[in-house]
């Protein structure tokens, strides 16, 4: 059985970056999900729960930082990534105060774009892990509580039992 494909959600209303970015990438062996506008979006973030999404900020309709925060009221762990070929101090700031992951200026290199995937997507992983073994690790503590009990009982009950 091969390992599953990391998947991710490409948002642009450029078709030819969209179409761009998603080849390169399934060279790269991600599985790839693309939406031209945030609707189509938000329908393939609840339906498919990629793991990372990249967006740009200047869309018709809805932009990207609106997207970014209907995607995490509904994703709050998704990753986002922004990229915009309008790359000002204010656009970054108010796309980290949203919760993206990064934010990136077109037009860059595809390398850049690579590593941040890479280093979302092992981010997601790891907090899934650790989210994982917190549960493990409540459900031995429960375990051990309980076995103390029943032990604490069992000596009530024998110490009675021998005191008469």
């Amino acid at each position: 059985m091969a390992p599953e494909q990391d998947c991710v959600l490409i948002v642009d209303d450029e078709r030819v970056l969209r179409e761009s970015l998603s080849e390169w990438l399934r060279e790269e062996g991600y599985e790839v999900n693309t939406a031209e506008n945030a609707l189509e979006a938000l329908r393939i973030v609840s339906e498919r729960a990629p793991q990372v999404a990249v967006v740009d900020i200047k869309m018709p309709g809805m932009d990207g930082v609106t997207l970014l925060k209907k995607i995490k009221e509904n994703a709050a762990d998704l990753p986002v990534i922004i990229i915009t070929a309008y790359g000002t101090i204010e656009n970054a700031v108010q796309a980290m105060k949203e919760g993206a992951y990064d934010f990136i200026t077109k037009p860059f290199p595809p390398e850049k774009l690579a590593n941040l995937l890479k280093h979302a997507i092992e981010h997601q992983k790891l907090k899934q892990e650790n989210i994982r073994l917190q549960k493990e690790r409540k459900q031995i503590l429960h375990l051990a509580i309980s076995a103390l009990a029943t032990f604490v009982t069992v000596l009530i009950v024998i110490y009675y039992f021998f005191s008469r």
